[in-house]
């Protein structure tokens, strides 16, 4: 029997960050000494600066290990420029250049995030913005995993009301409540999150309200997807908006 295709709307986000921080710790200074312990403690502080820049999609997490990265890159150059302070002179100044330049880019990713983040809190603000820009990227994703002979489900911007129910066949395949809730957080994570922060709907719902066992899903839901909507970053989004 074919194995089932996977929504890649749920696989992506999961590949885009393995992908990032194996680059990240891959381009990162050695750590204090070479042992597993250090190691370990270096990419956990890697990951902690990663995860505090608050990236909410592929672009932001991009840029934020960019910005990592190029951060470790100049305190290095300014640890090595330290040690040839009075050894030798030419290479004190060619490390304390190369820290310079590292820290002007450094900086200079840290700022293009800010406007990006900036950029996607004022299109979330707008409902149908922030649909147009899910189905844009839905799209995008769809096109590209053609190309590479994968299909991606099709979906809608928004789900049309449900049909009457159907008398249950036990010989096909029952939606997943907790793939549907999960894949719901990924496109519309906002809403997702304060569903999750209501317990249920919103008394004013501004948007196309989903389903009563979807919203039941979205609320009880564990999964790692889900409960990274009631991070304190999350909630700060929300009160922002």
């Amino acid at each position: 029997m074919d194995q089932p295709t996977p929504d890649l709307t749920l696989q992506l986000p999961r590949d885009t960050y393995y992908q990032l921080v194996h680059t990240l710790c891959a381009s990162l200074p050695p750590p204090v000494t070479d042992t597993p312990e250090d190691l370990a403690r270096r990419d956990n502080a890697a990951i902690a600066q990663v995860a505090s820049l608050l990236p909410a999609n592929a672009d932001e997490a991009n840029l934020a290990v960019q910005y990592v990265a190029t951060s470790a890159q100049a305190m290095l150059s300014l640890r090595l420029a330290r040690d040839y302070a009075t050894a030798d002179h030419a290479f004190f100044l060619k490390f304390s250049a190369l820290a310079v330049g590292m820290m002007r880019q450094a900086r200079s990713a840290r700022s293009l995030l800010l406007r990006v983040q900036a950029a996607r809190q004022k299109r979330e603000a707008d409902n149908g913005a922030a649909d147009k820009a899910a189905w844009t990227e839905h799209c995008a994703i769809g096109l590209m995993a053609d190309a590479l002979g994968r299909t991606q489900p099709a979906a809608m911007a928004e789900p049309p009301p449900p049909p009457p129910p159907l008398p249950i066949d036990e010989t096909t395949p029952q939606p997943d409540p907790a793939a549907e809730a999960d894949q719901y957080a990924l496109i519309y994570p906002h809403r997702a999150a304060l569903i999750r922060s209501l317990g249920g709907l919103p008394a004013s719902c501004d948007f196309g309200p989903p389903s009563t066992g979807l919203v039941h899903a979205i609320v009880t839901g564990t999964s790692p997807t889900l409960r990274a909507l009631d991070s304190p970053a999350e909630a700060r989004v929300l009160a922002e908006a």
